[in-house]
């Protein structure tokens, strides 16, 4: 047992406190099984790859749950039996392994299938678990007492990147709790070091004859890379994907024999404006060698995003660039008269520099978002779940970004995060003319 300990810990670095606390947990056998644990972190912090990689090497039966997916209780339920049972939707008729439209039925047929195919000792696993507050209220109590419940011996496991008190609950059992902390500087060095054989085939591409390096040569390509990147970015995922893409930028000064690998103040010079300008295009992995006015067009192609989706960041943009008290007259076909003021003769002399789309992004509440959206929308679409979808896709894509928690009283409030060429390139593609709709240049 603790060789595969040790063999997880070296598999996964930089989390040896977190796996041993889950393996305590887990690895035993005879012992009764953990009723509920909470796994929280910020994102990319290694939660959902530790927790997966404990429960294959300990061969314990699992499901894993995306909460993003599952938007509805019912969708949840059935998703659960589909894994636990092995079934398989077909594309021609959808149907899951059993209907479930409350928590009662969803019990009962995991009884029933329990008894076909014991799952005791199971693991059900809930990624993006704080999607549970915008669920039926007892959910997040049926799960935290799913064993009990149900009278299978079936462990949930929490994923979330927010604390456990931020649930607003009373009345229920708490979980174990395991913090999963964001990696400091020397650990990203540690973990990015190991992918210094994906660094070598990156370069295959762009050298015909490969000059060799080391490990500490890698190493010292990425102190270079965290110094630019770490301040602003600590996902891991992102941070692995702008390092391999700019290591063939560092080497390109010695794959075309300019310099060597140990002229490496000349290598940092020639490589930092590649490096800053990669941090103008973090997330949006569109090369940053392209002139800057090509970008909005590129990702517009390049995201293929549905046709409402389009049009509700289209709307989160004017909501972010547009002032409040301008809504009325942008977007009501009768909003009666308006007098001439010195403020708006004066507004055609308006300088650069104190344009809205010059000074950055303001908050704006989901009413308003959804207000914007059906005033420019010409089609007729009600209110559904799948308009909410699309929002959390746009959210989760970080073309939206929210800045307030999911409880707050006041509703939720989001900010847009793409440029005026970006969302220029997308509304061309849906034929709509932005321009029209934005205060800055609504007078001209």
């Amino acid at each position: 047992m603790d060789q595969t300990l040790s063999s997880l810990q070296s598999t996964l670095p930089c989390r040896d406190s977190q796996i041993e606390q889950l393996y305590n947990l887990y690895a035993y056998k005879d012992e009764p099984l953990v009723e509920s644990v909470y796994i929280y972190g910020g994102p990319s912090t290694g939660k959902s790859i530790v927790v997966t990689t404990l429960l294959e090497r300990l061969k314990i039966r699992h499901a894993v749950v995306n909460l993003i997916e599952c938007y509805t209780a019912r969708i949840v339920f059935e998703t659960i039996l589909n894994k636990f049972s092995g079934h398989k939707m077909d594309p021609q008729k959808p149907l899951p392994y059993a209907r479930c439209d409350h928590l009662m039925d969803f019990i009962f047929n995991l009884q029933k299938l329990s008894l076909e195919n014991d799952l005791n000792g199971s693991v059900l696993v809930l990624d993006k678990a704080e999607e549970l507050r915008n669920m039926d209220f007892n959910l997040l109590a049926g799960f935290l007492r799913f064993k009990e419940l149900s009278g299978i011996s079936i462990s949930v496991i929490f994923l979330s990147e927010v604390v456990f008190e931020k649930y607003y609950s009373t009345n229920i059992v708490e979980p174990i709790k395991v913090y999963f902390p964001q990696y400091n500087k020397d650990e990203l060095l540690e973990i990015l070091s190991l992918d210094v054989d994906c660094a070598r085939k990156a370069l295959t591409s762009d050298a015909d004859e490969l000059f060799e390096f080391d490990e500490d040569f890698y190493r010292k390509y990425l102190n270079v890379f965290l110094s630019v990147f770490y301040r602003t970015c600590r996902d891991l995922s992102e941070l692995r994907y702008m390092s391999r893409k700019n290591f063939v930028k560092y080497c390109q000064p010695i794959i075309n024999k300019e310099r060597t690998i140990s002229d490496s103040m000349a290598l940092w010079r020639n490589v930092a404006p590649a490096l800053k300008a990669s941090l103008e295009v973090l997330y949006l992995r569109v090369d940053s060698a392209q002139p800057q006015k090509k970008f909005g067009e590129n990702l517009a192609q390049s995201l293929e995003l549905p046709f409402y989706a389009k049009y509700l960041l289209i709307a989160a943009y004017l909501a972010s660039y547009n002032s409040v008290k301008d809504d009325k007259r942008l977007f009501m076909k009768y909003h009666g008269k308006k007098m001439k003021t010195r403020k708006d003769v004066n507004v055609k002399s308006k300088v650069s520099e104190q344009l809205n789309t010059q000074l950055g992004p303001k908050p704006f509440t989901f009413d308003r978002l959804l207000a914007i959206f059906y005033s420019i929308l010409d089609d007729k679409v009600g209110f559904n779940n799948n308009l909410l979808v699309q929002v959390s896709s746009l959210v989760e894509l970080q073309l939206l970004s929210t800045t307030s928690d999911n409880c707050c009283l006041d509703g939720q409030k989001y900010k847009c995060n793409v440029n005026f060429d970006f969302i220029h390139g997308i509304s061309r593609m849906v034929g709509f003319n932005i321009r029209k709709y934005l205060s800055d240049f609504s007078h001209v």
